[in-house]
């Protein structure tokens, strides 16, 4: 198993009273699988995914349980071993890339930053890495992008930095988080197959996070439903789809528009 997660409590405790956001979770991730995990807004799904990233502060809030990768807790172990871990095995990207990306830096040197941190590769082969993966995620003229800030770039196109920097140094596993919420219907389309992609020709673990049921039928092969900081339903996507076990399941499938619901169907038999 690449990755365990193992009884997952978070509590906040920036309130007079503390705040359980995520309760016994209970998660698994195998090599070269992709996993959706869905849920309204405030389930706790973006809450799991940066515990597993180490994105969550150590300071005012409590967790407890496991997140074991390559044998090592990742809530337990020394912060220098996490960053050996983090944009090197473990990547992430997120909602909104104008938000992680650096305004004032051009692509090309963001892009390659992960490079910078876990390898010893001199700057021509880093520049040559970039543009290999600037032209692997589809990006039109990647030696102009190389050049290019954020703010000159489409929201479809700073995405597919996000996820060039992402996968630059072959991760283990991707964690994509609502990672075509802001994009039109066609460029969700487009990302989702570039994730695919990378899932069948790298064998890269990804962790797909999203409240939108329909877009993860199209990208996963199994499916974690959370509700109230808890995992209240997994299965296979099929499962989940056609058989769902819980009302709260059933509810969000019912609310996904009825002709994506029917393509959803049709693409699960």
């Amino acid at each position: 198993m690449l990755l365990e997660v193992k009884d997952l409590n978070i509590e906040f405790h920036d309130h007079l009273i503390p705040e359980t956001v995520v309760s016994d979770v209970d998660l698994t991730l195998s090599e070269g699988e992709i996993l959706g995990l869905v849920g309204e807004s405030g389930s706790g799904k973006s809450m799991t995914a940066h515990a597993i990233a180490g994105l969550l502060s150590r300071h005012d809030m409590k967790k407890t349980g496991e997140i074991l990768f390559d044998g090592k807790d990742l809530l337990t172990c020394p912060r220098e071993e996490l960053r050996k871990i983090q944009g090197n095995d473990i990547s992430v990207i997120f909602q909104e890339p104008m938000t992680s990306l650096n305004p004032v830096k051009q692509i090309g040197w963001q892009t390659g930053e992960a490079l910078r941190l876990h390898t010893n590769l001199e700057q021509g082969e880093i520049k040559k890495r970039v543009l290999e993966m600037l032209e692997l995620v589809e990006l039109p003229d990647p030696e102009l992008v190389y050049t290019q800030y954020p703010h000159e770039l489409s929201g479809g196109m700073r995405q597919r930095v996000m996820i060039a920097s992402a996968m630059i140094c072959g991760p283990k596993i991707l964690i994509a988080d609502e990672p075509t919420t802001a994009l039109d219907v066609t460029i969700q389309a487009q990302i989702v197959a570039l994730l695919k992609r990378f899932n069948k020709t790298r064998n890269t673990a990804i962790l797909f996070i999203s409240h939108d049921l329909s877009l993860v039928k199209t990208l996963c092969k199994r499916v974690a439903v959370m509700q109230q900081g808890r995992v209240v339903e997994t299965g296979t996507a099929q499962e989940v789809f056609l058989r769902p076990k819980e009302d709260y399941t059933r509810l969000l499938i019912e609310a996904i528009p009825k002709c994506e619901r029917g393509k959803s169907m049709r693409e699960t038999v």
